[in-house]
C-alpha cells in the first residue's frame, strides 16, 4: 500500500474512533493488492483508484464496528456477511475484530473462490465461506438463527433484505443494513 493510501486508512479509521496497529494495516495492505489485482480478472468492485476503495469499501465497511460495539461485545460472535461479494463489509470488520466468527455468504462462485484466496493470504481464523443464496440458507436448520449479526451491504432492497437476513439471526441479535441514499424510502417500504 502506497503511503498516501495509508495515511487515508488511517486517518479514516481515526475519524471513526478506531486506531489501527500495524498488523491490521498490513492486512488491509494485502486485502488491497489482491483485490485490485483479481478485479482485473473477475469483476468485484467498479472502484478503479486504491483511494476509492479504501473510502468506499474499507472505511465504509468498518463504519458499523461503532454500531456494533454499542449493542454486543464482539469476543466470539458470529456474524454473517450477506451477499459478501468482495467481502464487504465482512472482511474489514474482521481485520478490526479478528475474534468474531465470520460466515461469508455470496452466490457467485467466482467471488467465493477470491474470498477463500484473500482468507488464506490474509490468514484468518474462524471464517467460512459459504456458496448460495441467503434465502436459501435461511430455511435450513444449519444457518437459521444461528448468528448473533447478520450484515449486508448494497444486495437488495431493505423490505427483500430483510426477508434475507433476519431467518439468520437468532433472538436478541442485530441486523445491520449498509444502505446508500434511498435509505429513507427503503425504510418506508419495508415498514408497510
Amino acid at each position: 500500500m502506497l503511503k498516501d493510501d495509508e495515511n487515508i486508512l488511517i486517518d479514516g479509521a481515526q475519524r471513526l474512533g478506531i486506531n489501527l496497529n500495524n498488523e491490521q494495516i498490513r492486512k488491509f495492505s494485502r486485502y488491497l493488492e489482491l483485490l485490485v489485482q483479481w478485479n482485473q480478472k473477475i469483476n468485484l468492485t467498479s472502484l478503479k483508484t486504491t483511494k476509492e476503495i479504501i473510502i468506499k469499501h474499507f472505511l465504509d465497511s468498518i463504519s458499523c464496528i461503532k454500531v456494533i460495539n454499542k449493542y454486543v461485545n464482539t469476543e466470539g460472535i458470529s456474524v454473517i456477511d450477506v451477499g459478501a461479494g468482495a467481502g464487504f463489509p465482512g472482511m474489514p470488520i474482521k481485520i478490526i475484530c479478528p475474534s468474531i466468527r465470520l460466515s461469508l455468504l455470496e452466490a457467485r462462485k467466482k467471488k467465493t473462490i477470491f474470498l477463500k484466496k484473500v482468507t488464506e493470504e490474509i490468514n484468518f481464523q474462524k471464517v467460512k465461506i459459504l456458496n448460495g443464496r441467503a434465502e436459501t440458507f435461511g430455511k435450513g436448520p444449519d444457518h437459521r438463527e444461528r448468528y448473533d449479526i447478520a450484515i449486508s451491504r448494497a444486495v437488495a432492497p431493505l423490505n427483500v433484505l430483510s426477508e434475507y437476513c433476519l431467518p439468520l439471526v437468532r433472538v436478541g441479535g442485530l441486523f445491520i443494513a449498509q444502505k446508500g441514499k434511498s435509505y429513507k424510502k427503503e425504510t418506508e417500504k419495508a415498514l408497510r
